[in-house]
């Protein structure tokens, strides 16, 4: 009996470079999303420490956090949706029959990708509109809003990327 070291080397060893491409991009956004996370539990506890012990609040606390949470949610998603961590509904695939669920993940995968896409080119849209305009945050911080923007940028990069290799897996009749 295989142990999940051995077989997780099994995986690595059977995978597409395409594949690796993708789990080492991915995992990449998942230890950015990782650090985005802690700094927001860092930067959130400074802030009710200041504002409520200290008696002197930070401005742009909240501020920050709020474009850092759209971060960690576009960073974080190609990795989750690589290991599987998103939602489905796995009631319907495992009364299906392998043929059918093959093409079912299929299906998904291509779903995510056409909203992957619409993301990436909204993005693009808005992160443009933001430079060329001058659009500035309306808080404290008064950032370049093209800044925080470019997040949607990155995120349907790497969402795109993940759902090809998986797209390829798929049709090359693997299962992730």
């Amino acid at each position: 009996m295989k142990g999940p070291a051995e077989k997780e080397e099994e995986a690595r060893a059977s995978s597409s470079p395409i594949d690796r491409f993708a789990a080492v991009v991915a995992g990449a956004g998942g230890v950015v999303s990782s650090v985005l996370i802690l700094l927001v539990l860092v930067i959130t506890g400074t802030g009710v420490w200041m504002r409520y012990v200290v008696g002197q609040p930070i401005a742009g606390v909240e501020e920050a956090t709020g474009f850092f949470v759209v971060a960690i949610v576009m960073f974080g998603a190609a990795e989750a949706s690589r290991r599987g961590d998103h939602i489905r509904i796995d009631i319907i695939l495992d009364k299906a029959p392998p043929w059918l669920r093959r093409w079912l993940d299929v299906w998904a995968e291509l779903s995510v990708l056409v909203f992957a896409a619409a993301l990436l080119v909204t993005g693009w849209h808005t992160v443009t509109f933001s430079r060329r305009f001058g659009a500035y945050s309306p808080g404290y911080l008064e950032l370049p809003m093209w800044i925080p923007q470019s997040a949607l940028i990155a995120g349907g990069v790497l969402i795109i990327l993940v759902c090809l290799a998986r797209l390829l897996l798929f049709l090359r009749g693997g299962r992730a």
